[in-house]
């Protein structure tokens, strides 16, 4: 009885949706800022840009190469920010973070070049994320927090105060 409780909790957690005034409530307390949570959905937005217009495809990207394709793309992205005068460091965790959800979800699926609806599954699924417009569970504020807090420790000290 226990066990079947515990999973009706857990199915309450990923599927009830918050009320609006609930969501705005935690991402306050945990000091979630609208210009930078967009700052960081625009981030992983070009990140999977460049990933999903740079890969090869499976037959001439072996499994090895894959994540230095990874890599590429990660510093790519980076620098391309720097250039608008954005400057976030190469942090690991961010770095492992990402790589470790791409490697999950698309890198490690079979003939992707026959779902061409992957990419754009992948980059809805980040934009309703961080997007302030969209119904919410508790997961899902939970989620977007764990990024957030992520990205935000490799955003240079002294850029944080322009967003």
């Amino acid at each position: 009885m226990e066990n079947i409780n515990k999973t009706l909790e857990f199915l309450s957690y990923i599927k009830t949706p918050l009320s609006e005034g609930s969501v705005v409530v935690l991402l306050s307390a945990n000091n979630i800022k609208y210009e930078r949570s967009q700052l960081y959905s625009d981030f992983v937005q070009s990140l999977l840009a460049l990933i999903f217009d740079t890969y090869m495809g499976d037959n001439i990207t072996p499994e090895k190469e894959r994540i230095n394709h990874f890599k590429w793309c990660w510093l790519k992205n980076i620098e391309n920010f720097k250039e608008e005068g954005i400057y976030f460091s190469d942090l690991k965790e961010a770095y492992d973070y990402f790589l470790e959800f791409m490697c999950e979800v698309y890198y490690s699926i079979d003939d992707k070049d026959g779902k061409p609806q992957i990419p754009l599954t992948i980059s809805s699924l980040w934009y309703k994320l961080f997007s302030y417009e969209t119904t919410k569970t508790r997961s899902d504020v939970d989620n977007l927090i764990e990024v957030y807090k992520i990205l935000d420790k490799s955003l240079k000290k002294g850029q944080k105060n322009r967003f």
